[in-house]
């Protein structure tokens, strides 16, 4: 595409060295996917500067750079005039503006449902691309589980853990409006908002879950956070919210003023869930839609699942769906991977691995273990190395009397001593004596099964079903699905 580079128009840029009009046929921040005519754009972050790999970009085929250091630009110009220097006021911005533009502003051609919170993106994505699919509305989704279109997992390129950078994420919604699908559904982190990887979208729907502290690291306060997460709100056209939580949905609804639906489990909201009976099939729950009730049964545990649940609900309605059609399709729900997800085994015991990693997931996904009647509950956390340092005595404080058995292991060690990490978590805890610890994930997992027996459940949580850990600085593949039947296969030969 024959892209006119200008101080015009929202591209947040201020001054072009060298040609205005360039061909372009990709954008990127990494100067290793640099190709011909290539865009790259130097980006800023906490650990590397991309004007340190313009050379290499240039050598790999880019056309234009775009960054900010107005000195090493005018120097640059004399030496290669062939390059189009561009200087942003802000590069992220700018990059966001020219991936819509490369795109043919896909964004606008598919509806956009875009789900943000601290706990329960992950599964509310996944319900909603579900019941928009079984009603007959052809959604993918873009998250933590990858991207997926209508049918099955795909392998489009997926720049981070949750919410891509611009150029992949406007890549994918050109991709989803070829395929000619209705809807995306997308979580947004509050990273994924402060570092403008979504910046100038304006989504159809956004969708709250809840808020509690995370990634004050990265934020600095609670508040920083919490007012990245409400920045979205600014960008949909229609909203859902928790009535219920206290972190932030009032503040929603203060601010926001187009259509609207709330969900609760404990007061009057548009849509409201009453929980009638937990059964080892699920959860019985009475629904309320305006004044119209219902009656559902759904294959979740935990009244957090039900929360993610009216939020999807909510969505949909949004999407002028009947509820008569979602609730139809609502028995067929199943949460993601790693989300309470149950490992098939032939034990007579119950293992689970869940993703919970902040103090308020964690107090979930063990109430919602505790409501399926396990006769001892056996649960593992992570001492995390590269997650916020200061939350981590937090998860073993919400564990206080709600296990049989607790194991403390270390995962994701990345750079840091795992003796120090653990040290870390426990230094401010009480009765350490109640406590198994392990330096490795894998032995804390082989304690949980050695410790389990008939009816009870061994809870895993802080990993999920992730493929690797960080280890000083690289992903190294693991498998706990593997870690898991390996101890089940040893421990039937030694008992044979």
């Amino acid at each position: 595409m024959l892209i006119h580079f200008t101080t015009e128009n929202n591209s947040n840029i201020r001054e072009i060295f060298g040609c205005t009009h360039r061909e372009i046929e990709f954008i990127t921040y990494d100067s290793r996917r640099t190709v011909q005519n290539t865009a790259f754009f130097c980006i800023k972050g906490s650990m590397q500067d991309g004007h340190e790999y313009i050379k290499q970009a240039i050598i790999n085929g880019a056309a234009v750079i775009v960054g900010t250091d107005e000195t090493l630009f005018r120097k640059l110009e004399k030496q290669l005039p062939h390059i189009t220097f561009v200087l942003a006021k802000d590069t992220q911005k700018a990059m966001s503006y020219y991936s819509q533009l490369l795109n043919d502003f896909s964004c606008y051609k598919i509806s956009t449902i875009a789900v943000t919170g601290t706990n329960g993106k992950t599964t509310v994505t996944s319900f909603i691309r579900y019941l928009l699919n079984q009603c007959g509305v052809a959604a993918g989704s873009i998250g933590t589980e990858g991207v997926w279109d209508d049918k099955q997992q795909r392998d489009f390129p997926h720049s981070t853990h949750t919410t891509p950078e611009a150029p992949d994420l406007h890549y994918i919604f050109t991709e989803f409006v070829k395929e000619q699908l209705n809807a995306a559904v997308l979580e947004v982190t509050s990273i994924a908002i402060a570092q403008q990887r979504v910046d100038g979208l304006m989504f159809d729907i956004g969708v709250h879950t809840n808020l509690t502290p995370e990634h004050i690291d990265y934020h600095s306060s609670y508040e920083s956070y919490k007012q990245a997460k409400l920045k979205m709100f600014r960008q949909v056209r229609k909203a859902v919210v928790n009535k219920d939580d206290k972190g932030m949905g009032q503040d929603i609804i203060d601010i926001f003023t187009g259509p609207l639906y709330t969900y609760s489990l404990k007061s009057n909201a548009d849509v409201t869930g009453k929980i009638l009976e937990v059964t080892p099939a699920g959860t019985q729950l009475e629904l309320k839609v305006k004044e119209n009730y219902y009656s559902v049964e759904l294959p979740l545990f935990g009244e957090h699942n039900i929360y993610n649940f009216l939020a999807a609900l909510c969505a949909c309605l949004h999407k002028d769906i009947s509820v008569k059609s979602l609730l139809k399709h609502a028995p067929g729900i199943t949460t993601p991977r790693g989300r309470l997800q149950i490992i098939n085994t032939d034990t007579d015991y119950q293992i689970i691995a869940d993703f919970a990693h902040t103090p308020d997931a964690l107090d979930n996904i063990v109430r919602a273990a505790r409501s399926m009647r396990p006769n001892k509950l056996i649960v593992l956390i992570a001492a995390n190395g590269v997650r916020d340092k200061s939350q981590q005595p937090q998860l073993l404080e919400t564990m206080k009397g709600k296990a049989d058995h607790l194991i403390v292991a270390v995962e994701h060690p990345d750079r840091f001593d795992r003796a120090a990490i653990l040290h870390d978590m426990l230094k401010d805890s009480q009765g350490k004596e109640e406590l198994i610890t392990e330096l490795y994930r894998e032995d804390g997992v082989r304690k949980a099964l050695e410790l389990a027996g008939k009816g009870d459940i061994v809870l895993l949580t802080g990993l999920g079903v992730l493929d690797h850990q960080i280890i000083n600085g690289v992903e190294v593949p693991y498998s706990e699905i593997d870690i898991i039947h390996d101890y089940l296969e040893e421990h039937a030969i030694r008992n044979n």
